[in-house]
């Protein structure tokens, strides 16, 4: 099991992106991406949960804390969690026999894998933490800022015992209204390369000041977090790597993201408010 568990998240890391556009086109566009462009941070933990019980015959519990999904597997000795949005490099695992005071803690290597300015390593990290008590899992995703120059914590979430999914995916009318939450205030692909390990994102921003839907309001991310504009040397790299990863012409990739936002824009509430998206180096 351990090791269909480990193959599993090892394909999908670069094989299923994050993709936050794809179930946009899914319920509110003419149907969803293709599997290479990926889907939202839930559905890479729906297709790690359906891998698994395709390769093993074992099914996943999915946790939620809010818009956010973890497949859990368990077992008599521990627990194993498959989160691919948060690009752990191995599963989590967890063993109840490492317990302290009731709780196992864990710290996992996840990529980006960054580098300090004098070119030392500073990988991502992931924390979890497994309440024995009330079985509740808590997640904190680490990756070093060069411009800080230290960890910060990107993302974090607590998988409760009583918030688990009952049907994966749910049905649509749960699901369209959290792919309009507030949060979401842009659209983008990140991807892993699979060749260099290296991480790149394509982003088009729905909120800022004189925010349009174009092609001109569009930015990647390289693998340290770097912003780069349209017309710049960085930009063209960055999106050359997202569109080799999901294997479509740059074109298709920039498209899908446009019309994402242009369905965002067309079924989201006229009162919705969105926090602008930064535009700093991380």
């Amino acid at each position: 099991m351990h090791a269909v568990q480990r193959s599993v998240l090892a394909e999908l890391l670069t094989s299923y992106p994050y993709n936050s556009a794809s179930q946009l086109h899914e319920y509110f566009g003419g149907g969803p991406l293709p599997p290479s462009f990926g889907g939202s941070c839930a559905w890479q933990s729906f297709e790690a949960g359906r891998a698994v019980a395709e390769r093993s015959g074992v099914e996943s519990e999915y946790r939620i804390d809010g818009r956010h999904v973890a497949a859990v597997h368990r077992d008599a000795e521990g627990i194993t969690i498959l989160d691919p949005y948060l690009l752990h490099r191995l599963p989590l695992r967890l063993e109840r026999a490492d317990a302290v005071d009731s709780t196992v803690s864990l710290t996992a290597e996840a990529y980006p894998l960054r580098v300090r300015a004098d070119g030392s390593p500073a990988p991502s990290r992931v924390r979890v933490r497994w309440n024995l008590d009330d079985d509740s899992v808590g997640l904190n995703y680490l990756r070093f800022s060069p411009r800080r120059g230290h960890q910060v914590i990107s993302r974090s979430f607590l998988m409760r015992a009583d918030q688990v999914l009952t049907e994966a995916p749910p049905a649509a009318d749960r699901v369209r209204p959290l792919l309009l939450h507030p949060e979401q205030h842009s659209v983008s692909v990140r991807v892993l390369h699979p060749d260099t390990r290296q991480l790149a994102e394509l982003v088009l921003p729905l909120a800022g000041q004189g925010q349009r839907i174009d092609a001109q309001s569009l930015i990647t991310k390289d693998n340290q977090g770097a912003v780069a504009r349209r017309g710049t040397r960085a930009f063209d790299r960055d999106r050359e790597v997202v569109a080799d990863a999901v294997g479509a012409p740059v074109q298709d990739v920039e498209g899908a993201l446009l019309e994402a936002a242009e369905l965002h824009r067309g079924a989201a509430p006229a009162a919705l408010e969105l926090a602008d998206y930064s535009l700093e180096d991380e």
